[in-house]
């Protein structure tokens, strides 16, 4: 396309060198004859640049993935608008005239197409409809109610700055949900897709939801109105079956993802307008329904992946699936599976169903938004660090450890340096908290607040190194903070060896993850070795302890049973404190470092 361009330019260009030549004067009609082409050259460069960019836009359309957000009327939290290509606000209903449409909770929805201003690319929809919402077959089994219902339509997408409709009637010609239906429901579904296309326009969206089988709607005949459709690739089966495997398996229930999706593609639908839908939230009891992989389970019941599904999953002892859910891993696969069928897209039901720290849909934007095909999303870690003290070089090499690994471990590392002014649920945005060289009594109130509920909520994990057990009015820097003396297994802080000394720590739990594979001892190089009022060991259980006579140079300040690494099993959040964390030299001893990174590894798991 560009050398014809190119061409048509070059031949413009001669024209006007003609214009100015004597041959010109002499000749005036062949003059005219040249006027005329240069006049149709421009015109046909236009057009030919206009379908260049036309076809550049068709085919970035066709190529960029879609990430559909359903985000809810009922929930409150803002979603950012970065991490998906398209939101659909459920839900609006079909009036009780069927004439037109409900809005639920507008005002939401006004703050939900308000995004648009940060994110320009960010589409807006509204879904009409949802699991038993009636008055669609009354609606469109007449032609005046289709129109107005349609033109009310058109009225909110204006009204809302809304960039088109999705339906989601479920189902045409079925009562399930407890809605009326008609055998002609198919039929007058297609009468509604054409009506609400001819009154919304090309340039707005219109797309619908089906039932991961595909039935009840005639795709032959309205797939011409639709720009693509969301499959509801979950809700397939309820405990003892997986509810959204991938693939089939012995306890797939009556569907399976790649099922639907070819159940779909038999139906007429090309894979270019196929979205495939993605649970956020899980089926089984109530009580798992923000299984996130870090909260502690009830006894008997343990996380399982099913190879063949593709899929994890809550087991009793007995094997039987509990509770069937997706997590990072799975919902990978799923985008990579879009990627290798070449389907438009990924939607999820729904953004409020997330971790706190927005694991699930950061995974779709990486691997559908950014291409990264199949791409889970890092963990991400709060290293809290102080600057310009005597720990700053060993914070400093964590921090270089932890940014050297970051692909291999699958992290992401930010550094915090006060938490005296941090913003309201900030700690929760990470999976772990990494206390590297931060005092206690350096916490606002306020993050001292948010920091329990995480601990407490199981939000994340924790991991403390060496200042972080420095606990009472020390040296006059501020009061107890009893909760993390608690935490710590209630411990208040007493001295310490003023000049570094080299130590051995002994392993008494060689088989928690923090320290299984390593050595019966371990050398520490040059720390300060706290002391304090009593030993944590009744409150904590305790992974090692320093051998006081090992230290060089030889020290006087001693607890005689002195624990150095421990957890507290008392609280949900997983944890362990290193009392140790002096020196940048800890980096360069293999089995400390070892040590550090079964920590990580048991942290997120």
């Amino acid at each position: 396309m560009k050398y014809c361009i190119t061409g048509y330019f070059l031949v413009y260009l001669q024209t006007e060198t003609l214009q100015q030549s004597n041959f010109v004067e002499q000749n005036k009609q062949y003059y005219h004859t040249m006027k005329l082409f240069r006049y149709w050259t421009a015109v046909m460069l236009c057009m030919l640049m206009a379908a260049s960019a036309n076809a550049a836009r068709r085919n970035t359309e066709k190529d960029g993935k879609v990430v559909v957000a359903y985000v809810t009327s009922w929930t409150k939290v803002i979603p950012d608008p970065h991490s998906m290509t398209h939101i659909n606000y459920a839900f609006a209903l079909v009036n009780k005239t069927f004439d037109g449409i409900r809005i639920n909770n507008p005002e939401r929805l006004r703050q939900i197409t308000a995004l648009k201003k940060d994110a320009p690319q960010l589409r807006v929809m509204l879904s009409v409809g949802g699991w038993g919402a009636g008055g669609f077959s009354e609606m469109a089994a007449s032609a005046d109610r289709r129109k107005a219902f349609a033109r009310d339509c058109l009225r909110a997408v204006e009204e809302y700055n809304l960039d088109g409709i999705d339906i989601d009637w479920e189902y045409p010609t079925q009562n399930s949900a407890g809605i009326s239906c008609s055998p002609q429901d198919t039929d007058n579904f297609t009468l509604l897709m054409r009506d609400l296309r001819k009154t919304l326009g090309n340039k707005r969206l219109l797309t619908i939801a089906t039932v991961a089988s595909g039935e009840y709607i005639d795709f032959s005949a309205c797939l011409k109105y639709l720009d693509f459709v969301n499959v509801m690739a979950y809700d397939m089966g309820n405990p003892p079956r997986h509810h959204s495997p991938l693939y089939d398996s012995p306890i797939t229930g009556w569907m399976s993802t790649s099922k639907a999706i070819e159940s779909h593609l038999k139906k007429g639908v090309p894979a270019e307008k196929l979205v495939m839908g993605m649970p956020f939230y899980g089926r089984g009891p109530k009580h798992f329904d923000r299984y996130n992989g870090t909260q502690p389970l009830p006894a008997g019941i343990s996380e399982r992946w099913s190879h063949e599904a593709q899929v994890p999953y809550l087991a009793n002892q007995g094997d039987t699936l509990v509770f069937g859910y997706d997590n990072v891993r799975s919902l990978a696969i799923k985008c990579q599976y879009i990627m290798d069928h070449g389907l438009r897209g990924g939607m999820y039901w729904e953004y409020a169903d997330d971790t706190p720290q927005g694991d699930k849909r950061r995974t779709l934007q990486l691997s559908l938004m950014q291409n990264r095909r199949g791409t889970e999303a890092p963990r991400r870690i709060l290293a809290i660090a102080e600057k310009g003290n005597a720990h700053e070089a060993f914070s400093q090499a964590a921090l270089d450890w932890l940014n050297a690994r970051k692909d291999s471990l699958n992290i992401q590392v930010d550094r915090l340096t006060s938490l005296r002014d941090v913003p309201a649920g900030m700690l929760e945005q990470y999976h772990l908290i990494l206390q590297l060289d931060y005092p206690p009594y350096a916490w606002s109130d306020a993050a001292k607040a948010d920091f329990i509920h995480y601990i407490e909520n199981a939000t994340g994990s924790y991991i403390g190194f060496h200042h972080a057990t420095l606990l009472g009015d020390i040296f006059g820097a501020g009061p107890m903070w009893d909760w993390f003396s608690r935490f710590m297994g209630g411990i208040r802080w007493k001295g310490y060896i003023e000049t570094p000394s080299d130590g051995t720590i002994c392993l008494e739990d060689r088989v928690h993850p923090v320290t299984a594979g390593l050595p019966d001892t371990i050398r520490i190089p040059r720390d300060e070795w706290y002391t304090y009022h009593s030993s944590p060991r009744p409150n904590v259980h305790v992974l090692a302890h320093v051998d006081e006579h090992s230290y060089s140079p030889v020290s006087a300040v001693r607890m005689g049973d002195h624990p150095v690494i421990w957890t507290n099993p008392a609280v949900p959040a997983r944890n362990v404190y290193f009392q140790f964390g002096h020196d940048a030299a800890l980096f360069q001893q293999p089995d400390f470092v070892k040590m550090f990174a079964n920590a990580i590894r048991w942290a997120l798991p």
